[in-house]
């Protein structure tokens, strides 16, 4: 057998390996909350969602029509990552890989962060495996602009796109490494294809408001600098290739680019490091957000090893260290008692086990977490929602008509609050979260109230503003069950205080018609706090239920 033919065998068998190991984990592993959160995704199917597009629901929802559990929400991350890994190797076309088939898979192995891919199913999950497959369609195209490679370039870009919006990165970052493509009509003949492909979800936002962008671009608050934000970003950015990160960047810094191809890779390792360096001026940084490093990294570390023997042994050996340590964390996983820490797969079925019991089987609500909410009503069936407000922020439970399925019902509401009414408690293990449950016998939420101030910008020495009170319901709301609220916001949209809001005597005892508006003028008070702010908003809260989201943010004048 030839030397060629035996290392393809090897790499296969790898594959077929690396998926049985990766399903095996799927099934042992109880699920983290951003799992539950895209399992509740997938029990209503759409074109998005308020946090994601909805390609990580898809594949949720169709691993669960085959299996149940933990599996079915898993089920097909193994074979994505699978995938990922395929399209990796068939983009290095150095023949000399296949004398270095072992390290290859070695190396894959022990990606540290790129691994978890490989049986959680996160938008990064299909993420991977569709960036992988555009890295290898692009490369085609650049040797051979026929139908395949165009057609599969606009699958990977719209595949790209529907599972999370930052791929856009990955894709102008090529475009700006090889500005000559935007010159080639075949290049804009598959962008045309994938912009058609990803139609249905442009609709969504459309018919939605704009709702997600609207959130992440100008809503969403941002944080005071802080230096540990940066700090860990950069630590993160680089241990995310796990123990053999220094060979791997040395390999990225001293590779030469010679083709457009690997020019397109350095461009996006830096452009997507600056990119979410900048961000970490403002917020805290997910760890997975530059991901789609991984890819190019991986692509030019190999492929220097391939030229280089003693880089090559050491890159194996700290490739082999961090796979044994890899395991191990992968078997803490599942088991709690050789864990170093508590992690989010641990003990859900037994908090979620105690709620129901001491809950009475009601439909729960809990109080700002939809990753609670969707964990205790994937392992017990319940319904569940999350109520949103202050200090938290929106989500699908906002956009969606959830709230609806829960009105004037007998429900148990929860808070983690400090000081919140209590019947009964229970205490998550992972971070050791303690939530307090009272019983309601009609829940009567009213969070999709639209408040729309008049004003394009408040005057901070006004002592009054007007809006306008929308109620979509298809049923009347008493001014009785609401209390509204003025927040001053400062330049980061973070809330500084709170101003008191009396409406006027006539509206005390009134009710809000169905699916009616009403023009109001309320007095402000405590107005000296609107000096110190750069934005304002009206919101309401309504019942036992906390400060919402309802109204718009305007500017304050200066």
């Amino acid at each position: 057998m030839s030397q060629k033919r035996k290392s393809v065998n090897l790499f296969y068998g790898f594959l077929i390996l690396l998926t049985l190991v990766n399903l095996i984990q799927s099934f042992a592993t109880e699920l983290i909350l951003d799992e539950a959160y895209y399992w509740y995704f997938s029990k209503n199917l759409d074109w998005g969602y308020f946090d994601h597009p909805p390609m990580v629901a898809f594949f949720v929802k169709a691993g669960t029509l085959l299996f149940g559990g933990e599996l079915g929400v898993r089920f097909f991350a193994s074979f994505l990552f699978t995938g990922t890994v395929y399209f990796l190797w068939r983009t290095i076309d150095d023949d000399l890989k296949y004398k270095n088939t072992a390290l290859f898979c070695v190396l894959m192995a022990s990606v540290a962060l790129f691994n978890v891919y490989g049986f959680f199913m996160l938008p990064d999950t299909p993420l991977l495996f569709f960036a992988a497959l555009f890295l290898w369609s692009y490369k085609q195209f650049l040797e051979k602009e026929n139908i395949i490679s165009i057609l599969i370039l606009a699958v990977s870009m719209a595949g790209m796109m529907y599972s999370k919006y930052h791929a856009v990165l990955l894709i102008g970052f090529i475009i700006l490494s090889n500005l000559k493509i935007l010159g080639k009509k075949n290049f804009w003949l598959a962008g045309i294809l994938a912009l058609l492909l990803y139609s249905p979800h442009l609709y969504w936002l459309y018919e939605n408001d704009f709702n997600s962008l609207r959130y992440h671009l100008v809503e969403r608050a941002n944080s005071k600098y802080k230096i540990n934000y940066t700090l860990d970003y950069v630590a993160g950015f680089f241990g995310v290739m796990g123990l053999a990160f220094p060979l791997i960047f040395k390999a990225f810094f001293k590779y030469e680019k010679k083709t457009a191809f690997d020019r397109g890779l350095s461009v996006v390792v830096y452009g997507i490091f600056v990119f979410f360096l900048i961000s970490s001026f403002n917020r805290r940084t997910q760890a997975q957000w530059p991901l789609l490093v991984s890819l190019p990294l991986i692509i030019i570390a190999f492929n220097y090893a391939l030229k280089h023997e003693k880089f090559k042994k050491w890159l194996f050996r700290f490739s082999l260290a961090t796979l044994v340590l890899l395991s191990f964390l992968r078997i803490a996983l599942v088991e709690e008692r050789i864990s170093p820490i508590v992690y989010e797969s641990h003990g859900n079925k037994e908090w979620v086990a105690e709620l129901h019991q001491k809950s009475e089987g009601r439909p729960v609500v809990f109080r700002n977490s939809y990753s609670e909410a969707s964990m205790y009503s994937f392992y017990s069936g319940v319904e569940a929602m999350s109520a949103n407000g202050y200090p938290f922020r929106k989500n699908q439970y906002d956009l969606d008509s959830s709230e609806s399925n829960f009105r004037h019902k007998k429900v148990v509401y929860l808070s983690s609050q400090k000081g919140a009414d209590s019947s009964f408690g229970y205490t998550r293990k992972f971070r050791n979260l303690k939530w307090k449950g009272i019983f309601v016998d009609d829940f009567r939420p009213w969070r999709k109230l639209k408040v729309t101030l008049q004003e394009e910008e408040i005057d901070p020495g006004s002592n009054s503003v007007s809006f306008k009170l929308d109620n979509p319901y298809n049923e009347e709301v008493a001014f009785g069950e609401l209390k509204f609220y003025g927040l001053t916001l400062n330049r980061k949209k973070a809330v500084l205080d709170t101003l008191k809001v009396e409406l006027e005597n006539r509206f005390l005892n009134g009710r809000i018609p169905a699916k009616s508006s009403l023009e109001i003028r309320v007095d402000l008070k405590d107005t000296e706090k609107l000096q110190q702010a750069e934005f304002f908003r009206i919101t309401i809260a309504e019942n036992i239920l906390s400060m919402g989201f309802q109204g718009n943010i305007v500017p304050v004048k200066e």
